[in-house]
């Protein structure tokens, strides 16, 4: 009798042992609501300039880093402009031409001032002393124009900066539209980037879930066939607007990608963790105590 007994536990513990796990993977189940992985960024580049392309250095499928230099227009006018006003702002000869001067002025009114009032008139005298606070003068004013030299030097280096077009972002390049040779506009587009790091996964979920998702919450992202696998992912965005048409509100997750070894532009599953469950004793068969007697 006591081994019978045995026997019937042991099968309801089992029993109970399989409901638990097949109603975690029901309630996992029910967690998973399909997404889709989209670029952080997708970027159409151009040029703030008018003018001929000169070299296009990258082409479709690259990899560029913020800053690097993508393509090049014509800049010939512009490199000789900094070369001009480098050379101005790069002079001083101005300045150490009225800085002897002065030093000739303030001489002259010293040894005036030493010799006797019977000898120098006032004329003379208020003559030198106007020459010395003319030449202090000029001396500020060649110090302004060296100060404006590098101001316009700066400009010119503005102008030759906008004939270099740079990449914003780090990412691909996805699309070349423009070669070299080809004339652009203020609105024509050169290239488009995206930017694959971080990927943005976008969700719709239940307006009745809203509560159930925080943002830096963490999730598990499950990628569609042919790539596969499965990634941690953190929740950036929850919207404080629900879509009254389908009752559901958009959830965006940042999964990293520092290596672009996943692309952008796939569907995928996300898991949120599961709320707390129940009691167990809940999932009991209703006859789970009798047969345990």
């Amino acid at each position: 009798m006591t081994l019978l007994a045995g026997t019937r536990q042991a099968r309801i513990c089992a029993a109970l042992a399989a409901l638990f796990l097949s109603t975690c993977a029901a309630r996992a189940q029910d967690t998973r609501v399909d997404c889709v992985v989209e670029p952080a960024q997708k970027l159409k580049i151009g040029s703030a300039t008018l003018g001929i392309l000169k070299s296009v250095p990258v082409n479709r499928g690259a990899a560029v880093k913020a800053g690097d230099i993508i393509a090049r227009l014509d800049s010939s006018v512009e490199e000789a402009n900094v070369a001009l006003s480098r050379a101005q702002a790069e002079s001083t000869a101005g300045i150490e031409a009225q800085q002897t001067r002065v030093e000739l002025y303030k001489r002259r009114l010293e040894r005036q001032n030493q010799l006797s009032k019977g000898i120098v008139t006032q004329e003379k005298l208020d003559q030198v002393e106007a020459d010395y606070e003319i030449g202090r003068r000029d001396l500020q004013t060649e110090i302004l124009k060296h100060k404006l030299n590098g101001i316009e030097l700066q400009r010119a280096e503005a102008q030759l900066e906008l004939r270099m077009i740079r990449s914003p972002i780090r990412g691909i390049v996805t699309e070349r539209l423009m070669s070299a040779g080809e004339f652009v506009r203020q609105d024509s587009a050169i290239f488009t980037l995206v930017q694959l790091d971080p990927l943005y996964v976008e969700a719709y979920l239940p307006v009745s879930r809203w509560k159930e998702i925080a943002l830096g919450m963490p999730a598990t992202v499950v990628l569609d066939q042919p790539i596969g696998g499965a990634y941690e992912a953190k929740v950036s965005v929850v919207d404080q607007v629900f879509d009254a048409a389908s009752g559901t509100f958009g959830v965006r997750l940042e999964l990293p990608n520092p290596d672009f070894k996943l692309p952008g532009g796939q569907r995928c599953k996300v898991a949120f963790p599961l709320p707390p469950a129940g009691p167990l004793a809940t999932a009991l068969p209703p006859n789970a105590e009798f047969d345990a007697k």
